[in-house]
């Protein structure tokens, strides 16, 4: 009986120590796993940020592209404007006279180029010249329409 006895003892003592093993093993493998879940995240993240700083860095430089070319058309329309300017401005004092209307319009592109487009004063004499001249004194007939 004593045999049997430790026999079952040995038994129970195994199956027990055996489970201390599995349950230590279980652990193990839980923390390996957790572990790894944790290491893939962080390199998604990564991913994740490496992805955003190439699209974040890509859209600056369209920006300073856009922003060249929006300096190149802000400097050509400077251009066209001023060239527009002198040549009414001068239109208007070679005929020594100006109508209210052709001053007004002349006034708010002059305005446009000095204020808005920082223009450098190339036009200010003019403008002078032709704020200076006399008014048509005329009547318009309807329908008529005048171009400079």
């Amino acid at each position: 009986m004593k045999d049997v006895l430790m026999v079952i003892l040995a038994f129970i003592c195994g199956a027990g120590g055996t489970a201390l093993i599995n349950v230590a093993h279980d652990r193990w493998k839980f923390k390996a796993e957790r572990k790894a879940k944790k290491e893939d995240m962080a390199a998604e993240k990564k991913d994740k940020v490496d992805e955003l700083t190439e699209l974040v860095e890509a859209l600056g430089e369209q920006q300073r592209s856009m922003s060249g070319q929006l300096d190149a058309l802000r400097d050509a329309q400077k251009c066209v404007l001023l060239d527009r300017i002198i040549y009414l401005g001068q239109s208007y004092i070679a005929a020594g006279e100006v109508d209210f209307d052709d001053r007004k319009r002349l006034r708010d592109m002059h305005n446009s180029y000095h204020n808005g487009l920082k223009g450098n004063g190339d036009a200010d004499q003019i403008m002078k010249s032709v704020d200076s001249l006399p008014l048509k004194n005329h009547s318009k007939s309807k329908g008529e329409v005048r171009y400079a």
